[in-house]
């Protein structure tokens, strides 16, 4: 497999590539040079890059966003007998890290509009064992956060968000990760991520004793002291990979604007496609467009895959959609079918479209005409 960012044969745009400068390999030699790579003052620098980017008090690195999520489940108390919601539309580390606290996951259908689970798809499935709500910013498009705080404090439960693809986006002018509505918030630095250390993860909360049991937990369990206090896990971040995403960090502002300006112009060229639906932002929302991903109208969805080889063929790389996790073997082997007519229509119909910050006018341009010209080929 090519590395991400690599053109693969005969790709030239790709669906999404790195964005690493001379300074941060820079950052990661002068790592590598010190003798120090494990855990130690990358990392520490990293985390308080981050705090202060998303104005939260506490920020605990970890060696990647699921084992964030895995952390931040195990210290809502979510154990055996215990129900997680969790929108099915989303990578399947939601709903797996669910399953790693030996809880089940309640799947819970997307809104056809932003791809996010609403309070709506949310409430009637809340029960006496639901011990918490993983709220899931999908492509990094923030949720109603006031809405599900709400709803999670009517109903005594932990709220959680799987902000993986989100870093970077505002709720209500806020950064996503500041923790105002959640207990604790957690992303992803995977290289799809707007902020990518290859892989890696944090664990955000102004909790401080939250902040200072998640430490242990990702260290074996080791207090300061050296004597093991809990169970631990090796979920620790190495400092070679916190190199990689400080300066990152420093720059991300910048980043998220080009990638919203990217986005404008796919919405600009594309909103009056009459085969194309646009995702659509929630007011005094921003996001940061980790993905761009579109929806095909009824007449062309059943060409969908078609189209996306065209485009394929063209050079230019795309992806069908998310994979619906109550759809897959591993989950439809250990519960009932589920029903969710939404997420399943996202799977049938969803295009993402490549999107990094480096992409030009004429690339974003050319996506948009082969991407009209094979709607009009195969669906006229």
């Amino acid at each position: 497999m090519a590395a991400l960012g690599a053109p693969t044969p005969g790709m030239n745009i790709p669906l999404a590539k790195v964005d690493i400068l001379p300074k941060d390999i820079q950052r990661v030699t002068r790592t590598i040079r010190s003798g120090w790579i494990m855990q130690g003052p990358q990392v520490g620098a990293f985390e308080k890059a981050v705090a202060i980017y998303c104005g939260v008090s506490h920020t605990v690195a970890t060696s990647s966003g699921t084992t964030a999520l895995h952390l931040a489940l195990h210290l809502a108390g979510v154990t055996s007998g215990d129900e997680v919601i969790v929108p099915s539309f989303s990578w399947i580390a939601s709903a797996n890290s669910v399953r790693y606290c030996s809880a089940t996951p309640v799947f819970c259908d997307a809104d056809g509009s932003t791809y996010n689970m609403t309070p709506e798809t949310v409430a009637p499935l809340i029960t006496s064992r639901t011990k918490a709500i993983l709220l899931v910013h999908q492509f990094g498009m923030p949720c109603h956060l006031g809405a599900f705080s709400v709803l999670s404090k009517k109903h005594g439960l932990a709220l959680i968000e799987d902000a993986a693809c989100a870093i970077g986006s505002q709720y209500e002018n806020k950064p996503v990760g500041n923790c105002h509505y959640s207990t604790i918030t957690c992303l992803s630095f995977h290289p799809r991520k707007v902020v990518t250390t290859g892989e890696g993860g944090m664990l955000l909360t102004n909790d401080i004793q939250l902040a200072k049991t998640a430490r242990i937990l990702r260290n074996h369990g080791a207090a300061s002291d050296g004597t093991f206090t809990h169970i631990g896990y090796n979920y620790r971040m190495t400092d070679m990979q916190a190199a990689l995403g400080v300066d990152q960090i420093a720059r991300l502002k910048l980043t998220i604007s080009k990638r919203r300006a990217i986005a404008q112009q796919y919405c600009s060229l594309l909103g009056k496609h009459p085969l194309i639906t646009l995702p659509e932002e929630p007011v005094n929302c921003q996001t940061n467009y980790q993905s761009f991903m579109v929806r095909l109208r009824k007449r062309a969805f059943p060409q969908r895959d078609t189209i996306a080889q065209d485009l394929a063929a063209d050079g230019i790389a795309c992806r069908k959609s998310i994979a619906p996790a109550h759809m897959e073997p591993c989950y439809t082997a250990i519960q009932e079918q589920v029903s969710l007519p939404q997420t399943e229509q996202l799977a049938k119909d969803g295009l993402i479209l490549p999107l990094f910050s480096s992409m030009t006018k004429i690339q974003v341009k050319r996506v948009c005409l082969r991407l009209a010209a094979s709607l009009q080929t195969r669906c006229g």
